[in-house]
């Protein structure tokens, strides 16, 4: 498949839409963007300073350097329980982890399996000449094993979990977890486990497939240090993977992006072993957040909302019989407000919203004083889709 030939996001103009705003020096209040509001501490900053003043600016290997795949391994054993060695580990950008990992697993006309709605995967399955296959979820976004077992075909040879996932905010249980490693191992799947969230959890406990898999699954476990300790733009996170994967990994890496910063991987190792208390104070901010946006969700009429567990992100439904991609490009011309239409995340996602609560509360009550707003007015003027349609499906 040619680059052209990739199917455009729906969210795309939309992006365009508000820079041309904000460049025309219109405000406007985004809730869109998954990105903490939060600076780097200032700790990861000074290592990644200390270590540019040391020298650490030239080529490393592209796998990543040893202190911090043994870092990074040591926390995948005692935080997520999966067996790991520094050997098992790629440093790179998680969203590259993932395209870097298509293209060492799919081919041309394989078939990629992805819960529905789920993150923008659709566009790097298919740069890797793959096609995608969404999978709906159950309507409290849980994995309905039924569905994917059913949508195995011989074509399958890859299936993506997302948990805390985005844009849901559910936490996969055990029982899912297991269900799906089982379907996996009936029909030789390799299994990503994209868990760059992994660390914003308020309801639940976080279960890594890595922690469960027989020796014939393999999985890939991919994490992030952008939404962990608020490092979005140093593009650093990790893939776990087995031998014979890692090695690919490794050969991506090597012949694209060749490594990543020496001094962020240096930023990184100092931020596992010491920002432990900078995680856990962005996780009680998000929580806090979390819990006043769902108070204030509830009491705007037309939505139904679905409590998320972990991430910074709800996704409510709207009752209004308009499209999700019409719905937040109304919404940001009225109202100057920034959402993300759900059928960005597949076609279940569909009539729903993606709010981020990386915002002060301040900013989030005024964000939603513009949704009611603009529910209230459009919902007087069109007949509804009513009580019955809305349901999370």
């Amino acid at each position: 498949m040619t680059v052209d030939a990739v199917t455009e996001s729906p969210i795309l103009s939309l992006i365009d839409e508000i820079f041309r705003l904000r460049q025309a020096g219109v405000s406007v209040l985004g809730l869109h963007i998954g990105e903490p509001d939060f600076d780097t501490p200032v700790g990861i900053r000074d290592a990644a300073y200390r270590a540019m003043n040391e020298g650490f600016t030239h080529y490393v290997s592209a796998q990543g350097m040893p202190e911090l795949r043994s870092a990074i391994a040591t926390r995948l054993q005692t935080r997520n329980h999966i067996p790991t060695s520094p050997d098992d580990v790629v440093v790179m950008s998680a969203k590259f982890a993932i395209y870097a990992t298509l293209l060492s697993t799919v081919g041309a006309g394989d078939e990629v399996l992805l819960p529905d709605p789920t993150y923008l995967f659709e566009q790097p399955v298919q740069l890797a000449g793959a096609r995608p296959v969404y999978v709906p979820l159950r309507s409290d976004f849980s994995l309905d094993a039924e569905a994917l077992r059913a949508a195995v075909t011989p074509r399958s040879k890859l299936l993506i979990l997302v948990s805390p996932a985005n844009p849901t905010g559910r936490v996969l249980r055990r029982e899912e977890v297991r269900a799906a490693l089982e379907i996996a191992r009936d029909h030789r799947l390799t299994v990503v486990s994209d868990e760059t969230y992994e660390s914003l959890i308020y309801d639940g406990t976080h279960v890594s497939p890595g922690s469960m898999a027989a020796p014939e699954v393999p999985v890939v476990t991919v994490g992030s240090f952008s939404k962990l300790y608020a490092m979005t733009g140093w593009r650093a996170g990790y893939a776990a993977a087995p031998p014979e994967i890692r090695a690919r990994l490794v050969k991506v890496m090597e012949h694209t992006l060749t490594c990543v910063p020496p001094f962020v991987q240096k930023a990184c190792v100092w931020a596992l072993e010491h920002a432990a208390p900078d995680e856990e104070r962005f996780r009680a901010a998000f929580r806090e957040r979390r819990d006043h946006l769902l108070q204030r969700l509830a009491r705007i009429e037309g939505l139904t909302t679905v409590r998320p567990e972990g991430a910074f992100y709800v996704f409510p439904r709207y009752d209004l019989a308009e499209s999700s991609l019409s719905f937040c490009s109304q919404l940001l011309s009225e109202e100057k407000l920034a959402l993300v239409p759900g059928v960005a995340f597949g076609p279940h996602g569909e009539r729903h919203l993606r709010i981020s609560y990386t915002s002060s509360i301040e900013t989030l009550d005024e964000g939603m004083d513009r949704l009611e707003r603009y529910l209230v007015r459009h919902r007087s003027e069109a007949p509804s889709m009513g009580r019955a349609a809305a349901r999370p499906f």
